[in-house]
């Protein structure tokens, strides 16, 4: 849908940060897919390492340098965003993001859509930014969930019903088909052809909880069952993850990359995948790993749980248990035709339900509802 003047219609992105996580990726993915009938302009209060990707895509994109505390002099930034570019719909990604956007929204008569990315960040709120949360919900045309649990949260704990939608994220399946040469990708990186490796991406936060995987690699060192992790991603909890693997004795088991913009052909240097967080939204990485053909272990908590069906597209194990995944990964390294069932399954899995094209045009089809009215 264009305006009457045949231009493409400005839709602003409202992001607490332009790191790696999910949310920016998936706002990046909607900017580069929205097609020639929107203008993409993307807010965020502070930057982030998804940057240069952004920059690189040519997607307009301004860093608003959010303050401590409440910051009002936001309110008036996003204002002139909307002024400079004559935005006509505003989607915002996660509460913080909502808090300032609906206030500058409300000023200029602008519909609003929030996409919600996790139940655990609902049901963490202190009853003070909820009770802000139940406003925002009464007072936006849309809220969006980008998960089965955080939707039915939505509608069972807020009673919004006529206001909350679904929308799956989704994956690019292909260009997690990777076409390198995966013994010169992992001679780069400095494994051996017989390493078993258990890859993991994301940043390094404790909800992450990378330090589970460590630990296991740790205790498979000591059963005489050794391999290799790769960790991609950064963040605050980098330095004491990579003191952990030193005092545990597997500094030279345990890689940290840091942040990378080759992650698409980094899952072909895994054997495995591991994603041992404490609780997740729909979590992308463990979708990207499935689409590239991985087998895929997963701690059983929200979000990965909603995902991962044990036994058929990966495995379960329990939350912060070390021998669980100690024993999960020995299954995997000695099971191949287990291997190769999950790993059929969880690419299969991925095709069926989480394609970014449908994702994308399940967005346009709601900007175009809200704009239209």
């Amino acid at each position: 849908m264009n305006n009457a003047t045949g231009a493409p219609i400005p839709v602003l992105f409202v992001l607490p940060t332009l790191g790696t996580g999910g949310s920016e990726r998936v706002v990046f993915n909607l900017c580069l897919n929205a097609g020639p009938q929107y203008f993409p302009v993307v807010a965020a209060f502070r930057d982030g390492a998804l940057r240069s990707e952004f920059t690189r895509a040519g997607i307009c994109c301004h860093v608003l340098d959010r303050r401590g505390g409440i910051d009002v002099s936001l309110i008036l930034k996003l204002l002139q965003l909307m002024r400079k570019y004559g935005i006509r719909l505003v989607n915002s990604h996660h509460f913080v993001s909502l808090f300032y956007a609906f206030w500058a929204a409300r000023c200029l008569r602008l519909p609003l859509m929030h996409t919600e990315h996790s139940k655990w960040e609902m049901e963490s709120r202190t009853p003070f930014w909820n009770g802000w949360f139940r406003f925002f919900l009464r007072n936006i045309q849309m809220v969006n969930a980008v998960s089965e649990a955080s939707f039915a949260h939505l509608k069972q704990a807020y009673g919004v019903n006529s206001k909350a939608v679904l929308t799956l994220n989704g994956i690019d399946v292909e260009l997690f088909q990777s076409k390198c040469d995966r013994v010169k990708l992992r001679e780069s990186l400095g494994l051996k052809a017989n390493d078993a490796v258990v890859g993991t991406v994301g940043n390094l936060r404790r909800e992450k909880n990378q330090a589970l995987l460590i630990r296991a690699v740790a205790m498979l060192k000591d059963w005489g069952r050794p391999c290799k992790a790769v960790i991609v991603g950064d963040g605050p909890c980098r330095k004491e993850l990579e003191e952990l693997a030193a005092t545990l004795g597997v500094g030279e088991e345990v890689m940290f990359l840091g942040t990378r913009n080759d992650v698409p052909s980094l899952y072909a240097a895994f054997d495995m995948y591991c994603l041992s967080s404490r609780y997740e939204g729909l979590p992308l990485t463990l979708l990207e790993a499935m689409s590239a053909s991985l087998p895929v272990i997963g701690t059983e908590v929200m979000g990965i749980a909603e995902v991962v069906s044990h036994n058929h597209n990966g495995l379960l194990v329990p939350d912060d248990s070390c021998p669980h995944l100690a024993a999960a990964i020995t299954v995997l390294q000695n099971d191949a035709p287990l291997r190769q069932r999950i790993s059929e399954n969880g690419h299969r899995f991925v095709k069926d339900n989480y394609q970014l094209e449908s994702s994308v045009n399940r967005y346009k089809e709601l900007f175009t509802s809200l704009i239209c009215k």
